[in-house]
């Protein structure tokens, strides 16, 4: 039997109640909630669906990996995609994620697998644009591209294909009608993420979905789109600089809280090899302010340069401003200098800067 269950989910979060709320009690966002009607079907599961194996033999099993091609990507998830694996690769608009995925797909193809790229942002001719400036071959290429946004229509086809990899971007431009809401509505979003983790766990195919951010940098959709993927990626870089760091966040199957950097040229995004030197090669020695400090980025020792304004406030709250620093871990630092060394920041703005994009997050 089929009816109609009606309940009220906040848009920033995914938090669901049976009644509306003006702010939500899980995430504090004002006027987020949007009434959901969805048809809930009752089917009794066959015991035959059941496959129960030993843990031992479970131990002996292989993981199989995919290799990228690209170096710097097999490494940060562990060796490679591992099959079945579905990887989210999130970052703002025109970051670089079209680019890199265009990337790993032309050096996969290279390997003889098949590769499917959906794109339901872009059309084929503009896919076919990028294609051509990142691959001097691209009339060679035996990659598979459709434009198709409706889950529905996806699904069937991919289950009755050989692909070794399906990119989709970007989830956010995905929609399913069995649910009467459009493109990138919260409960979209995680009801056609579930679909393709299905569809990549039954089949052993991965799948890499593109997610877009909030301009609070969180994935645009329920929180719940993490913990349904096996990897988390962001894209980062500042607006205007050639630099872009891809982190790892999430990875069932690898390290987290690694990184690469990447330099955007032309020909797309060539990784950085020597980091340290990448970063200071524009330093200017004879300044104050600026500093040279040793961190610890996933498993990379590297040197970054930090910069440093103190100036009078002409405001009534003096301002604290950090990029790639956490702002309340600055706080704490002034508020030490003040009574250990009688240093009064009270009527001066301070501004702190990490160069290159990079955030430090070691807790010292």
């Amino acid at each position: 039997m089929t009816k109609t269950k009606t309940k009220f989910v906040c848009q920033v979060c995914g938090y669901e109640s049976i009644r509306w709320f003006g702010r939500c009690p899980n995430c504090q966002s004002w006027n987020s909630f949007i009434e959901i009607s969805e048809k809930e079907n009752k089917v009794l599961k066959s015991e035959e669906n059941l496959k129960v194996v030993r843990l031992d033999s479970i131990s002996q099993l292989e993981e199989k990996r995919l290799q990228s091609g690209l170096r710097g990507f097999d490494f940060i998830l562990g060796g490679g995609i591992v099959e079945g694996a579905v990887i989210l690769l999130s970052g703002e608009p025109g970051i670089g994620k079209s680019t890199l995925l265009l990337q790993i797909a032309t050096a996969i193809q290279s390997k003889d697998t098949k590769v499917l790229y959906i794109s339901a942002e872009e059309t084929l001719s503009q896919v076919g644009i990028r294609l051509k400036r990142v691959s001097k071959n691209s009339s060679n290429l035996q990659i598979d591209f459709v434009s198709e946004r409706d889950i529905e229509a996806i699904i069937p086809y991919l289950e009755n294909s050989d692909y070794s990899l399906v990119i989709v971007d970007s989830i956010q431009t995905i929609y399913s009608s069995e649910f009467p809401t459009s493109p990138g509505n919260v409960v979209q979003v995680r009801e056609c993420t579930n679909k393709m983790v299905n569809f990549a766990k039954k089949t052993k195919i991965p799948v890499i979905l593109v997610g877009h951010v909030t301009k609070e940098g969180d994935i645009a959709g329920p929180k719940l789109l993490e913990h349904l993927v096996d990897v988390v990626l962001y894209l980062e870089g500042e607006r205007y600089s050639d630099l872009r760091v891809l982190r790892v966040v999430k990875n069932r199957f690898g390290p987290t809280n690694d990184f690469i950097l990447y330099e955007m040229k032309d020909e797309g995004l060539i990784e950085v090899e020597d980091i340290s030197q990448r970063l200071l090669e524009n330093r200017n020695l004879n300044i104050s302010g600026s500093i040279v400090i040793p961190i610890m980025e996933g498993t990379k020792p590297l040197l970054v340069e930090v910069q440093a304004l103190v100036s009078k406030t002409n405001t009534t709250y003096p301002r604290r401003v950090t990029s790639g620093i956490d702002l309340n871990k600055i706080i704490l630092l002034l508020a030490v200098l003040e009574k250990k060394f009688r240093i009064n920041f009270a009527d001066k703005d301070v501004f702190l800067n990490v160069v290159g994009g990079l955030k430090i997050e070691e807790p010292a």
